[in-house]
């Protein structure tokens, strides 16, 4: 456990910190995506004046780019569905911009690098024209396997980015690749469906559990871990308040997870949101969702990657590393049939990379 999750599980804990804690608690809160965070709870829970200024002023601003970033997410979905709807396709927003549509807990704090969005598989390409029709573009260098591996093995089209404003949108038409081992009846989803706000029915959200789960699928299937930590944030805030919405949230969770054949996710994403965030689960669940668990050196295992990888005990170490390549092999092998991925994992060692990463957002 390091002084984020310490954080995370109990706020209170800040007030025996002097200067070293704060200093390696700040990077540490930046590698998970949590300044932001971490400020509105500082603020809710009255912790402002245990904390050094210095530290306030880097969490405020953080916060500030988040609102920012925040402000021109809601601006670009409104522009996809309005353009997307005039073809007739209907949209759902997914992940951090659902949670802003839909006034979810996170969207006090939670940044976001791009807009996910769900459509009709019959109508994604009808989608993808209409974008790069509106200014929309396909994001980087990609040849025929490229295009091939997104249209045929993948759930989703290349990333388009605006030509103008840069800002990047991930057009989906189910929550996992048609390939991968998880398999998602994706017209399930869309009969859950539900608007994202009252005053308009342009956008819709997942419904409450298919949005826990797609949080579980996301992290656990994801390829890329930097700032996995707050997915697990945002799987317990969510959680926590669904659950003072529908008593039943536990059940009808685990019996989704069930139906949808992603189990697995769940029971990894309750017992990391347990060890790292301090989720309080009722005992009947933990013993409901060990029907979903692996075999026990397997979960042994996977909690030691999963901690190393998302809560490490300082910046830069080699078992991080490490932890985070196995987690990046098995999220590989989760997604395609072995020759598939040896071919994929072939083809991408020999290509060179056109552009470097995409840099962080604050937050």
């Amino acid at each position: 456990m390091n002084l984020v999750t310490q954080f995370l599980r109990n706020p209170a804990c800040v007030a025996q910190w002097g200067t070293n804690e704060w200093n390696r608690f700040l990077p540490l809160a930046r590698g998970a995506r949590l300044l932001g965070r971490s400020y509105y709870v500082l603020k809710q829970h009255e912790l402002l004046g245990a904390t050094p200024e210095r530290i306030i002023d880097q969490l405020r601003g953080a916060l500030a780019q988040t609102k920012y970033v925040q402000t021109q997410a809601m601006r670009e979905l409104r522009l996809v569905a309005r353009t997307l709807r005039e073809t007739g396709t209907s949209v759902i927003a997914l992940k951090g911009v659902a949670y802003l549509a839909s006034d979810l807990p996170p969207k006090q704090w939670r940044n976001l690098s791009d807009i996910d969005i769900l459509v009709p598989e019959k109508q994604i390409e009808n989608a993808e024209q209409a974008l790069i029709a509106a200014g929309w573009v396909v994001h980087g260098d990609y040849d025929d396997y490229d295009r091939r591996y997104y249209h045929d093995w993948m759930h989703e089209i290349p990333p388009l980015v605006h030509r103008a404003r840069g800002t990047e949108v991930d057009v989906h038409h189910n929550l996992t690749p048609p390939v991968s081992r998880i398999q998602i009846d994706a017209d399930v989803l869309w009969h859950g469906a539900l608007p994202a706000s009252p005053a308009s029915a342009d956008v819709l959200v997942l419904s409450p559990v298919d949005m826990l789960l797609h949080n579980a699928l996301h992290l656990y299937m994801n390829d890329e871990l930097r700032g996995g930590l707050r997915d697990v944030v945002d799987f317990r805030d969510l959680l926590q308040h669904f659950e003072t919405r529908n008593i039943n949230i536990w059940e009808d969770l685990i019996t989704r997870g069930e139906q949808l054949r992603c189990g697995r996710a769940l029971y990894y994403a309750i017992n990391t949101a347990r060890r790292l965030a301090g989720l309080e689960v009722p005992g009947p669940v933990i013993h409901a969702v060990q029907r979903f668990a692996p075999t026990i050196v397997v979960r042994s295992l996977m909690a030691w990657l999963i901690d190393q990888a998302l809560a490490p005990p300082r910046p830069g170490l080699y078992r991080t590393a490490f932890a985070s390549q196995l987690l990046f092999i098995r999220s590989h092998w989760i997604r395609m049939p072995p020759l598939m991925l040896a071919r994929h994992l072939l083809h991408k060692a020999l290509k060179r990379p056109p552009h470097p990463p995409t840099p962080d957002l604050p937050g």
